[in-house]
């Protein structure tokens, strides 16, 4: 479709964005043939694109402009200075075509915090059916379930007719996946119950976006654009870039959407809106798209030479990212690991060919192993810790008295101290990582020390840091101002220390232990890069071991931000921005705060809630008027 042809038609909704949620929402719109859904895609269609589909090579993705997006971040203090690189899809299906195919699912309160904040009906029983509703759950053969510990898993909870294939993968197993589940429990995890019961402690393999019939990757364009794109009343157009809203303000009236405008190869093009624009750019796009509208901070705006029409300062505020960090540990030849792959480009184009063909073989296999622990298995020695905890949030409280409008901290500190809750996500890959290159994702996995490498993974479920994505220009192809203000709050960094140095205990138990390449004394051996010489003797040394070898886990949230909006709301518990009468926003960024794990599955939850608000199925944020819980 030219650009022509697709503003030759006046669309009763707009959808800004064919990304995870964007294809969700304009899917479940256009359901009804009475109405009619544009979507502007900024990236290309890449469906059949084996890279993309394959589960395991997404590293391949990463930097490359016809998939990424490629932002940086401003140096972060709490990170030695660093630049981080963030990947965001810039493909249709967006980042859920780029991610790792990790599926996690939020706890229980994690949700509940969000009505708790002042959205009505976003809560975590209120979400459940709609978790069902995009979930096709594929359960696995007997002989993969014994060799990967699946029990966990209750059928019941699952979906199973949705359009998001949820599976473990049946083509391949690593050694990592098998010895996983029992180091866990050796090292005095509880037995793991199924996330969706609403806690997930415990070291399991956890469930991943792949169909396991044609091994390829379950995405957002391949789950909800494909079966739908010759709807007559659906129109898509890619390598559109968004460059405003438009919109028309009369007096003290609120502004109302008429069309957006976009550029096709350097040409701005002009397309109506009859009902209602909704954002769906993610959280770096979706508070650039609203400030280059005119929607945002005065102060913001008028720098960047943009005109308010909206005046609401919370718009790319709230920013919190997911820290990983990462420590390089060595294992013994024959236990394969990725730098097979990367260092023998025979083997490589086997494993390809093997993909291609036969769809078998590593790049069958996304990234499973991982876990949930909370704090009193995390650090059973931390006295009084919820004194230490509301010590430091105090602390920050002093130095930033206006830094949390919400209360969300709070909240967020009193989770840490429930035993049902987690305070960090393990995960363990086999691959070897050089932090030090964190500017340049596709490069992180990339080093040259001999030998096979895992990586013991710590990351935050619900950092308290917050930072901010705000235009610096009205030139829509210029990259907004990035500052995920990384371990800016103490009690951040203080879990991440925490956190190091259990994860290093767990080289401790078997059969992990059996695994390992120790040296000469019998101690695990670091990654160079690491700086680390040996285990970590105070939470000091483990503070500048996390501070050294964290990057982001692609997890960021919070920029249009969901909340009442004297708290810092951007959007309503409708999804509406305020101040306007008809312009949504859909996609992480309205996550008034964070959850554990992998967010992927959350974003197809709320949009597919989202939508229903949408078309009138739900009011006052319940099903109905009665106030009644789905």
């Amino acid at each position: 479709m030219s650009p022509e042809e697709f503003t030759e038609t006046p669309y009763d909704y707009v959808v800004i964005g064919g990304g995870t949620a964007g294809l969700v929402v304009a899917a479940r719109l256009s359901e009804d043939p009475n109405v009619t859904v544009g979507v502007l895609e900024a990236g290309d269609d890449r469906l059949d694109d084996p890279l993309v589909d394959a589960p395991n090579l997404f590293l391949q993705l990463w930097d490359k402009p016809e998939y990424d997006w490629s932002y940086k971040t401003m140096p972060q203090k709490g990170t030695e200075g660093r630049v981080h690189g963030w990947v965001r899809g810039k493909v249709l299906g967006g980042s859920s075509a780029v991610n790792y195919n990790m599926f996690s699912m939020a706890s229980r309160q994690d949700i509940d915090n969000w009505e708790e904040l002042g959205n009505n009906g976003w809560n975590f029983d209120g979400l459940a059916p709609y978790y069902r509703k995009f979930e096709r759950y594929n359960a696995s053969s007997k002989v993969l379930s014994s060799k990967i510990n699946d029990k966990y898993i209750d059928p019941q909870l699952r979906g199973t007719d949705g359009p998001i294939q949820v599976s473990f993968c049946d083509a391949d197993t690593t050694w990592n996946q098998e010895i996983w589940p029992e180091t866990a429990l050796n090292a005095g995890y509880p037995t793991p119950k199924d996330p969706r019961t609403g806690s997930a402690i415990g070291g399991f393999n956890q469930l991943t976006t792949v169909d396991p019939v044609t091994m390829r990757r379950s995405y957002s364009a391949r789950a909800y654009y494909e079966p739908n794109k010759d709807r007559s009343n659906l129109s898509v157009l890619t390598n559109a870039l968004v460059s405003k809203i438009d919109l028309e303000k009369i007096g003290s009236a609120d502004a109302k959407a008429t069309g957006v405008y976009f550029i096709v190869n350097g040409t701005t093009h002009h397309v109506k809106a009859n009902r209602e624009v909704i954002v769906c750019g993610g959280v770096v796009n979706s508070p650039q798209i609203l400030e280059l509208s005119g929607i945002g901070s005065p102060e913001i705006l008028s720098r960047a030479g943009v005109d308010v029409v909206v005046e609401l300062p919370a718009v790319g505020e709230n920013l919190n990212d997911h820290s990983a960090t990462g420590i390089s540990i060595k294992v013994k030849d024959e236990y394969p690991t990725a730098e097979v792959l990367f260092r023998n480009p025979e083997i490589a184009q086997q494993a390809m060919e093997a993909y291609l063909h036969h769809k078998a073989g590593p790049f069958t296999n996304a990234p499973t192993t991982c876990g949930f622990i909370s704090l009193e298995l995390l650090d059973p020695q931390l006295q009084d810790a919820q004194k230490h905890i509301q010590s430091l949030v105090a602390e920050y409280r002093k130095l930033h008295p206006d830094a949390d409008p919400g209360g969300r901290d709070t909240l967020l500190a009193r989770q840490l101290m429930d035993p049902k809750e987690a305070v960090t996500q393990f995960v363990l890959l086999t691959v070897g990582a050089d932090i030090r290159n964190c500017d340049t994702p596709s490069k992180v996995f990339i080093q040259d020390e001999p030998g096979n490498w895992i990586i013991l993974a710590t990351c935050s479920t619900r950092s308290l840091s917050r930072g901010s994505i705000h235009i610096n220009s009205s030139d829509p192809t210029k990259y907004p101002t990035i500052d995920p203000n990384y371990f800016d709050h103490p009690l951040d960094l203080d879990m991440a220390a925490r956190s190091v140095v259990h994860a290093l205990k767990l080289t401790e138990y078997e059969p992990l232990r059996s695994a390992l390449d120790l040296n000469a004394d019998g101690q695990v051996q670091f990654h160079p890069s690491t700086g680390a010489t040996g285990m970590p003797q105070t939470l000091e040394e483990a503070k500048k071991l996390a501070a050294a070898n964290t990057v982001t886990e692609y997890h960021p949230i919070g920029t249009c931000a969901m909340l009442p909006r004297e708290k810092g709301g951007v959007v309503d518990n409708h999804c509406k921005v305020y101040g306007t009468s008809n312009v949504r926003v859909v996609d992480a960024s309205i996550f008034p705060t964070h959850v554990q794990g992998n967010i992927v599955s959350l974003v197809y939850a709320v949009a597919e809630k989202a939508s229903d608000i949408i078309r009138g199925k739900i009011v006052n944020g319940t099903n109905g008027t009665n106030g009644t819980k789905m």
